[in-house]
């Protein structure tokens, strides 16, 4: 099949997209650090025997330790601390909103590229970013007294500070692991990426103020309607497309399908959250796509 890269994209877009809802759903009764130590946890059950089934190699004695620190602060940075960042954005700002601060990442990724790794960088980034930020500050527009309560503006203003935050550490953490990623197997790399990452949020979970929730997350219950699947779909099953998209089709033709999950969120939140689907958000929604494709297709010069 001619065009198997780009299906594979776009079917990481539509599990990422599908995972965003449950997670969502799963944010109204799980704090953000008990939500990230359980996706992390079902992920490792589902990743590590993937990778023994399909005889990855781990090219473990190969690794400089240089190496190895670098995967596990990636997985530290990138997970770990972006993902609890991220859950607590999405609680928030809704999944709409968050589909439109998400779209920060790439112009992130390339920004980060430019500074850590000297890639170049061309004058669409610019243009890419300013699309975004129209976007999000016409959607999520927190200052404007006209959209909702003080209390509610403040929210507002935490989740997207909340979000920037949690794509720049997603953006560094990829970006960190590059050097490495580029000479392992991509799945193997991926699994000690997400077990330092949980690691570092079971070490979070030692506090006492977590333990009710990660006993309540871990016990069979209604709320698994939620986090299994959110956990499934959105960690390993959108991962695995993911590297499959980017194996059988170019990284920029991958990267912008990918993105297209800013435009389905919005529109899964309206019948499976209740959020509403106004003129306004479709444009942010269509300023922020916009953005990124601009920054993936022509943002590294």
């Amino acid at each position: 099949m001619s065009h198997l890269g780009e299906l594979y994209s776009l079917l990481c877009a539509v599990l990422w997209a599908t995972a965003v809802i449950f997670f969502r759903k799963s944010g109204e009764q799980t704090p953000p650090v008990a939500l990230n130590l359980f996706k992390g946890v079902t992920a490792l059950l589902l990743l590590v025997p993937t990778m023994l089934l399909f005889d990855t190699p781990t090219l473990i004695t190969e690794h400089s330790t240089a190496d190895w620190v670098l995967l596990l602060v990636s997985g530290v940075v990138g997970v770990g601390i972006a993902d609890t960042l991220f859950f607590a954005s999405l609680n928030r700002l809704g999944a709409g909103r968050s589909a439109i601060v998400d779209c920060l990442y790439s112009p992130l990724v390339v920004a980060c590229s430019a500074l850590l790794l000297s890639e170049p960088i061309g004058l669409a980034l610019a243009a890419g970013v300013a699309l975004m930020v129209v976007g999000i500050l016409l959607e999520s527009n927190p200052w404007s007294r006209s959209i909702a309560p003080p209390a509610e503006r403040r929210e507002q203003r935490v989740g997207v500070a909340l979000g920037v935050a949690a794509m720049l550490m997603m953006a560094l953490g990829i970006v960190i692991a590059k050097p490495v990623l580029d000479r392992s197997a991509i799945l193997w790399a991926s699994v000690v990426r997400v077990a330092a990452g949980t690691a570092f949020v079971a070490l979070q979970c030692l506090h006492p103020k977590h333990y009710a929730a990660v006993r309540q997350i871990f016990v069979p219950s209604r709320q698994w309607r939620y986090t299994v699947p959110g956990a499934v779909v959105g960690t390993y099953l959108a991962m695995v497309v993911w590297l499959a998209g980017m194996k059988y089709t170019s990284a920029g033709v991958a990267a912008v399908l990918n993105q297209s999950n800013t435009l389905l969120i919005p529109l899964l939140a309206v019948p499976t959250l209740g959020e509403k689907l106004t003129g306004r958000k479709i444009v942010a929604v269509a300023f922020g796509f916009v953005g990124a494709v601009v920054v993936t297709l022509w943002g590294r010069g």
